[in-house]
């Protein structure tokens, strides 16, 4: 715990950038591409901290991962969070498999995010493959990467592809779907990532959470636009703090935006390890966080008080996908 707030990591990744994940037929310049802009994005973002170890963000090794989270961090629990992202990676950009793997080093404190596509493999087998994850790897949420390649991409509010993923999601007892929205991993349209989609989805499955990454950068206001109308959609931070290290300013508009019109209780915490291992900066950050009296002043944004730390390191990511808190922290002896 951080100074006696529970810290619930949403986004922890174990992502295997090597070349032997290449898939066939691939040239794999996809991935050595985004290999290489991560390794520029942690140069930057370790200008402000202690400097990673060489591609820590690549196939982590699991006792180090769990070291990094519980051991040199106050991390309390971390959410494995798979990435189904095929075009050019055999088992997907963060393998539900090697997810399942770090969950299994720590089952108490770390549970799974699966994740499926219902084009890429087709919609029977994605449904076959959800019920597969709950049942034998104990999958408590999934995540979608809704884009793979030219011609094979999909919405959310779609009723004949996206729609039966919702229903089989609330038969399994899934309380939260996850997505990645704004920056394209793959090489497509940006466009392809907008978080408009989510809108009728969480319309239609009022009693099925939705999960936002990236605050849906570069459509920002337009995810807390969604947000705001929709008490089912939750907005999780992964990259919030590894961009408020450059530009703190814009990073502190975005999330007062979002504290001033969805609150606190729909924000979580993510620390998108392992992109920049150190995650005990991210939660010092966030522990320690103000909100400028210029910008409270000049548009209005709250002051950021414990209550909202709490539920944004916390609180919101637990009741999102359906954990008892306090019933947690007894089983941890946190209490």
């Amino acid at each position: 715990m951080k100074d006696g707030m529970f810290v619930f990591d949403a986004a922890v990744h174990c992502q295997d950038f090597s070349d032997g994940q290449i898939k066939d037929g691939s040239d794999g310049r996809r991935v050595r591409i985004l290999r290489e802009q991560l390794t520029g994005f942690i140069n930057l973002t370790g200008r402000r901290g202690p400097p990673p170890e060489t591609e820590t963000f690549s196939n982590p090794d699991l006792d180090w991962a769990v070291d990094m989270l519980f051991g040199k961090a106050d991390t309390d629990m971390a959410c494995a969070c798979s990435v189904p992202l095929f075009s050019h990676w055999r088992a997907g950009l963060g393998p539900v498999e090697l997810s399942h793997a770090l969950a299994q080093k720590d089952p108490a404190r770390i549970v799974l995010t699966g994740g499926v596509d219902p084009v890429y493999h087709g919609l029977g087998p994605a449904l076959k493959e959800m019920e597969r994850q709950v049942h034998e790897l104990g999958a408590v949420s999934f995540k979608f990467y809704q884009y793979q390649s030219r011609g094979c991409a999909w919405r959310a509010d779609d009723r004949d592809i996206a729609y039966p993923l919702w229903e089989k999601a609330l038969e399994l007892g899934i309380k939260m779907v996850q997505f990645h929205k704004g920056f394209p991993l793959e090489l497509g349209p940006v466009e392809a990532f907008k978080p408009n989609d989510i809108q009728y989805a969480a319309a239609d499955f009022p009693d099925l959470n939705f999960g936002i990454h990236h605050l849906g950068d570069p459509y920002v206001d337009e995810t807390i636009s969604i947000a705001s109308r929709f008490e089912n959609v939750y907005l999780i931070l992964p990259l919030w703090f590894n961009q408020y290290y450059l530009q703190p300013y814009k990073m502190l508009e975005r999330l007062g935006e979002a504290l001033l019109y969805v609150g606190s209780e729909r924000i979580c915490y993510g620390s998108e390890a392992f992109i920049w291992p150190h995650v005990q900066t991210y939660i010092d950050t966030l522990a320690n966080l103000v909100m400028p009296d210029e910008l409270q002043e000049k548009y209005g944004y709250p002051e950021i008080t414990r209550e909202m730390k709490e539920n944004i390191l916390g609180k919101a990511f637990a009741r999102g996908i359906g954990i008892d808190l306090e019933a947690k922290k007894r089983e941890l002896g946190l209490v």
